[in-house]
Protein backbone atom coordinates (compact mmCIF):
# COMPACT_ATOMS: atom_id res chain seq x y z
CA UNK A 1 0.00 0.00 0.00
CA UNK A 2 2.82 2.19 0.48
CA UNK A 3 3.41 1.90 -3.07
CA UNK A 4 -0.45 3.15 -4.04
CA UNK A 5 0.47 5.85 -1.76
CA UNK A 6 3.33 7.09 -2.99
CA UNK A 7 2.04 6.95 -6.70
CA UNK A 8 -0.84 8.74 -5.80
CA UNK A 9 0.87 11.69 -4.26
CA UNK A 10 3.11 12.26 -7.16
CA UNK A 11 -0.03 12.47 -9.81
CA UNK A 12 -2.84 12.97 -8.24
CA UNK A 13 -2.96 13.27 -4.31
CA UNK A 14 -0.50 15.93 -3.86
CA UNK A 15 -2.61 18.60 -6.08
CA UNK A 16 -5.36 17.37 -4.00
CA UNK A 17 -4.47 18.52 -1.11
CA UNK A 18 -2.69 21.75 -2.12
CA UNK A 19 -6.24 22.63 -2.55
CA UNK A 20 -7.75 21.40 0.45
CA UNK A 21 -5.26 22.30 2.85
CA UNK A 22 -3.64 24.92 0.81
CA UNK A 23 0.01 26.57 2.46
CA UNK A 24 -1.59 29.88 1.86
CA UNK A 25 -3.68 29.40 4.19
CA UNK A 26 -1.02 29.72 6.60
CA UNK A 27 0.32 32.72 5.42
CA UNK A 28 1.41 33.82 8.82
CA UNK A 29 3.69 30.93 9.68
CA UNK A 30 5.69 31.55 7.19
CA UNK A 31 5.72 35.74 6.63
CA UNK A 32 9.51 35.77 7.89
CA UNK A 33 10.62 33.31 5.53
CA UNK A 34 9.32 35.25 2.61
CA UNK A 35 11.35 38.12 2.92
CA UNK A 36 14.45 35.62 2.88
CA UNK A 37 13.84 33.12 -0.06
CA UNK A 38 11.35 36.14 -1.73
CA UNK A 39 8.23 33.52 -2.69
CA UNK A 40 5.25 35.32 -4.30
CA UNK A 41 3.04 34.66 -1.25
CA UNK A 42 -0.46 34.88 -1.66
CA UNK A 43 -2.89 35.87 1.19
CA UNK A 44 -6.11 33.91 0.37
CA UNK A 45 -9.41 35.40 1.70
CA UNK A 46 -11.82 33.02 1.10
CA UNK A 47 -13.96 30.76 3.07
CA UNK A 48 -12.42 27.67 2.58
CA UNK A 49 -9.18 28.75 3.48
CA UNK A 50 -10.64 30.96 6.74
CA UNK A 51 -11.88 27.74 7.65
CA UNK A 52 -8.56 25.94 7.07
CA UNK A 53 -6.59 28.03 8.96
CA UNK A 54 -7.52 26.39 11.78
CA UNK A 55 -6.59 22.72 11.34
CA UNK A 56 -3.92 21.58 13.16
CA UNK A 57 -0.92 21.30 10.63
CA UNK A 58 3.16 20.66 11.13
CA UNK A 59 5.91 23.01 12.05
CA UNK A 60 6.61 24.88 8.32
CA UNK A 61 10.34 25.14 8.73
CA UNK A 62 12.63 27.48 6.26
CA UNK A 63 14.16 24.53 4.58
CA UNK A 64 10.79 22.93 3.83
CA UNK A 65 9.43 25.48 2.36
CA UNK A 66 13.11 26.21 0.21
CA UNK A 67 12.99 22.77 -1.31
CA UNK A 68 9.31 22.49 -2.16
CA UNK A 69 9.49 25.68 -3.71
CA UNK A 70 12.55 24.52 -5.77
CA UNK A 71 11.57 21.06 -6.83
CA UNK A 72 7.56 21.19 -7.50
CA UNK A 73 7.08 25.22 -8.33
CA UNK A 74 8.56 27.66 -10.99
CA UNK A 75 9.13 31.09 -9.89
CA UNK A 76 6.05 32.27 -11.70
CA UNK A 77 3.98 29.92 -9.65
CA UNK A 78 2.49 31.24 -6.36
CA UNK A 79 3.64 29.08 -3.28
CA UNK A 80 -0.44 28.62 -2.91
CA UNK A 81 0.11 25.85 -4.92
CA UNK A 82 1.71 23.72 -2.25
CA UNK A 83 -0.04 22.02 0.66
CA UNK A 84 0.67 22.56 4.54
CA UNK A 85 0.15 18.52 5.40
CA UNK A 86 3.18 17.39 3.76
CA UNK A 87 3.25 13.83 2.82
CA UNK A 88 4.38 11.94 5.77
CA UNK A 89 1.90 13.94 7.94
CA UNK A 90 0.12 11.04 9.96
CA UNK A 91 -3.72 12.99 9.44
CA UNK A 92 -2.92 13.30 5.74
CA UNK A 93 -1.84 9.76 5.30
CA UNK A 94 -5.03 8.56 7.35
CA UNK A 95 -7.56 10.49 4.88
CA UNK A 96 -5.49 9.20 2.00
CA UNK A 97 -5.77 5.69 2.68
CA UNK A 98 -9.34 5.43 3.40
CA UNK A 99 -9.67 7.05 0.35
CA UNK A 100 -7.97 4.71 -2.01
CA UNK A 101 -9.19 2.23 0.11
CA UNK A 102 -13.09 2.82 -0.04
CA UNK A 103 -12.38 3.66 -3.79
CA UNK A 104 -10.27 0.12 -4.73
CA UNK A 105 -12.94 -2.14 -3.07
CA UNK A 106 -15.37 -0.16 -4.71
CA UNK A 107 -13.89 -0.87 -8.41
CA UNK A 108 -12.56 -4.44 -7.09
CA UNK A 109 -16.33 -5.81 -5.84
CA UNK A 110 -17.78 -4.28 -8.80
CA UNK A 111 -15.83 -5.72 -11.29
CA UNK A 112 -15.76 -8.91 -9.96
CA UNK A 113 -19.24 -9.04 -8.92
CA UNK A 114 -20.49 -8.21 -12.48
CA UNK A 115 -17.82 -10.57 -14.16
CA UNK A 116 -19.02 -13.48 -11.78
CA UNK A 117 -23.10 -12.39 -12.22
CA UNK A 118 -22.41 -12.53 -16.26
CA UNK A 119 -20.30 -15.64 -16.35
CA UNK A 120 -20.42 -17.63 -13.48
CA UNK A 121 -23.91 -17.10 -11.70
CA UNK A 122 -26.70 -19.65 -12.49
CA UNK A 123 -29.64 -17.10 -13.97
CA UNK A 124 -31.84 -19.70 -13.51
CA UNK A 125 -31.59 -19.69 -9.92
CA UNK A 126 -33.59 -16.52 -9.92
CA UNK A 127 -36.66 -18.56 -10.91
CA UNK A 128 -36.59 -20.21 -7.81
CA UNK A 129 -39.46 -19.52 -5.28
CA UNK A 130 -36.90 -18.90 -2.53
CA UNK A 131 -34.96 -16.09 -4.44
CA UNK A 132 -35.93 -13.03 -2.51
CA UNK A 133 -37.43 -9.97 -4.57
CA UNK A 134 -34.81 -7.53 -5.86
CA UNK A 135 -32.72 -10.18 -3.83
CA UNK A 136 -29.50 -8.58 -6.41
CA UNK A 137 -29.98 -4.93 -5.16
CA UNK A 138 -30.26 -5.91 -1.35
CA UNK A 139 -26.70 -8.02 -1.44
CA UNK A 140 -25.53 -5.10 -3.30
CA UNK A 141 -26.55 -2.23 -0.45
CA UNK A 142 -25.21 -5.16 1.71
CA UNK A 143 -21.98 -5.30 0.58
CA UNK A 144 -21.68 -1.52 0.20
CA UNK A 145 -23.10 -0.78 3.71
CA UNK A 146 -20.37 -2.89 4.97
CA UNK A 147 -17.35 -1.70 3.27
CA UNK A 148 -16.85 1.35 5.51
CA UNK A 149 -16.51 -1.38 8.47
CA UNK A 150 -13.65 -3.05 6.16
CA UNK A 151 -11.94 -0.09 5.30
CA UNK A 152 -11.75 0.96 9.20
CA UNK A 153 -10.46 -2.72 10.33
CA UNK A 154 -7.88 -2.69 7.42
CA UNK A 155 -6.93 0.88 7.42
CA UNK A 156 -4.41 0.43 11.16
CA UNK A 157 -2.65 -2.25 9.02
CA UNK A 158 -2.24 -0.01 5.77
CA UNK A 159 -0.97 3.17 7.71
CA UNK A 160 1.26 0.45 10.37
CA UNK A 161 2.79 -0.68 6.50
CA UNK A 162 3.16 2.95 5.17
CA UNK A 163 5.50 3.63 8.50
CA UNK A 164 7.82 1.28 7.87
CA UNK A 165 6.70 -1.50 10.25
CA UNK A 166 5.98 -4.23 7.97
CA UNK A 167 9.58 -4.24 7.57
CA UNK A 168 9.19 -4.88 3.49
CA UNK A 169 11.85 -3.44 1.10
CA UNK A 170 12.05 -2.81 -2.60
CA UNK A 171 15.59 -3.70 -3.18
CA UNK A 172 17.72 -6.10 -3.37
CA UNK A 173 20.85 -4.21 -1.55
CA UNK A 174 18.88 -4.90 1.43
CA UNK A 175 18.88 -8.18 1.83
CA UNK A 176 21.06 -9.77 -1.25
CA UNK A 177 19.58 -12.43 -3.88
CA UNK A 178 19.56 -15.51 -0.79
CA UNK A 179 16.58 -13.53 1.53
CA UNK A 180 14.89 -13.07 -1.54
CA UNK A 181 14.86 -16.77 -2.37
CA UNK A 182 14.79 -18.13 0.51
CA UNK A 183 11.72 -16.26 2.09
CA UNK A 184 9.82 -17.46 -0.81
CA UNK A 185 9.74 -21.53 1.21
CA UNK A 186 10.52 -20.72 4.32
CA UNK A 187 7.00 -19.65 5.02
CA UNK A 188 5.72 -23.29 3.05
CA UNK A 189 8.28 -25.64 5.52
CA UNK A 190 6.91 -23.86 8.02
CA UNK A 191 3.51 -25.04 7.39
CA UNK A 192 4.59 -28.19 6.56
CA UNK A 193 6.28 -28.84 9.22
CA UNK A 194 3.47 -27.44 12.15
CA UNK A 195 0.97 -29.59 10.08
CA UNK A 196 2.37 -32.63 10.67
CA UNK A 197 2.62 -32.30 14.22
CA UNK A 198 -0.22 -34.08 15.49
CA UNK A 199 -1.65 -33.71 19.11
CA UNK A 200 -1.07 -36.80 21.03
CA UNK A 201 -4.54 -37.30 23.22
CA UNK A 202 -3.35 -37.53 27.59
CA UNK A 203 -3.31 -40.57 28.83
CA UNK A 204 -5.38 -40.86 31.82
CA UNK A 205 -3.86 -42.62 34.87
Amino acid sequence: MDIVLDLCDEYILDKVWAKLVPLSAFASSYASVNSTLAIPVVHSTSAWSQMVAHLPHPPIPMDSIASLYSSTVTTATPIAHLSAWPRDYIPRQLVSLCALTLVGVHILYFLFAWLSYKFIFNHDMMRHPRFLKNQIKLEIQCSLRAFPVMMLLTLPWFQAEVMGYSKLYDGLDTYGYFYLVASVPLPCISRITSGSVRRVPAVEA
